[in-house]
């Protein structure tokens, strides 16, 4: 069964009402762009949401009604929240981010999605109802809600998992499970999420790392700079101080927002950007888009292609053009 609701806000998948195997799509709209949430109702207590937004904020404020535990997996794009102290994080590709929510509590005042995309995976724990559901269903895991939200993330601290070959396991087959058999397949991923998390400590999370609200702003503007002009011949420090910003800073805050380095993801433009002339601009040889790409020879604008797509620049044009 599914339902498709236009809601005001994705807040109010904190507050459902869910029964078993029952489905939402939950859209929203604002000036900024749109965003879907397809929810799944795995037990009671128990939720999966697949999160695609394409728009530069959802954010609402939200005071649980009850304790949760709470479990993101981004796959494409970035998560921006900002603490009560001012600063901001960020949930990157790859990135597992554990954190909790208590009742009564606001901890989030505020998020963005910087590159206006973010895809993942949410999956969302009601302690009390989540803990009968596990025991009456699966007694024999031993799993105790609680006492994972406490040992990993208490006080709301929000960590992220090193651990990324199980991770990816984990949630690499949520991505492209079978409808037809999404209902058990759900339960089973979720007490194998647990299980894992289960045998966690403090030595295999990490803080997530933490920047300023200028800081962010500023790295935001290099990411749209890099973006609009990929051919632009400058290095890390010449876009650390035209923007203002400390080149340390820049680096680590480029990265937590864009899931790679600052140069690979000049690299990564460049290529991009030189891809796309090779089909547009058929009168120009590969020496001179090589060229206008920013590399001395043929031949090393040749190898940092195929680095890249895989191919050379010969078979890109003769395949696409």
């Amino acid at each position: 069964m599914e339902s498709v609701l236009k809601r005001s806000s994705f807040h109010d998948i904190y507050f459902r009402d869910g029964k078993d195997n029952i489905s939402s799509v939950v859209r929203e709209e604002t000036e900024t762009g749109e965003g879907e949430m397809v929810c799944y109702d795995v037990a009671h207590g128990i939720q999966i949401t697949y999160n695609e937004l394409n728009m530069g904020s959802c954010y609402r404020p939200i005071i649980p009604e009850h304790d949760f535990l709470q479990i993101d997996h981004c796959l494409e794009g970035c998560y921006e929240c900002e603490s009560a102290d001012g600063t901001v994080t960020f949930l990157g590709e790859g990135d597992l981010s554990v954190g909790s929510l208590y009742e009564g509590k606001q901890t989030i005042i505020g998020s963005n999605i910087p590159l206006k995309k973010y895809k993942g995976i949410t999956v969302l724990f009601e302690i009390e109802k989540a803990q009968k559901a596990i025991s009456e269903n699966f007694g024999q895991a031993d799993i105790n809600v609680k006492k994972i939200r406490d040992t990993l993330c208490s006080n709301g601290t929000l960590l992220l998992v090193k651990s990324k070959r199980e991770i990816d396991h984990i949630f690499g087959e949520l991505y492209s499970v079978d409808k037809r058999i999404q209902s058990p397949y759900f339960w089973i991923k979720t007490i194998e999420l647990l299980l894992f998390l289960s045998l966690l400590d403090g030595t295999a999370m990490q803080k997530p790392q933490h920047f300023s609200e200028d800081i962010s702003k500023r790295t935001q503007k290099v990411y749209q700079y890099i973006i609009e002009n990929p051919f632009d011949i400058k290095t890390i420090a010449d876009l650390s101080e035209e923007f203002g910003i400390a080149e340390s800073s820049l680096k680590r805050c480029f990265k937590s927002i864009a899931g790679k380095s600052i140069g690979t993801f000049i690299k990564v433009k460049r290529i991009e950007a030189a891809a796309e002339m090779l089909i547009t601009e058929p009168h120009l040889n590969i020496g001179e888009i090589a060229y206008a790409a920013g590399y001395e020879n043929q031949s090393k604008f040749s190898a940092a292609f195929k680095s890249v797509m895989g191919i050379t620049p010969q078979a890109y044009r003769y395949k696409y053009a």
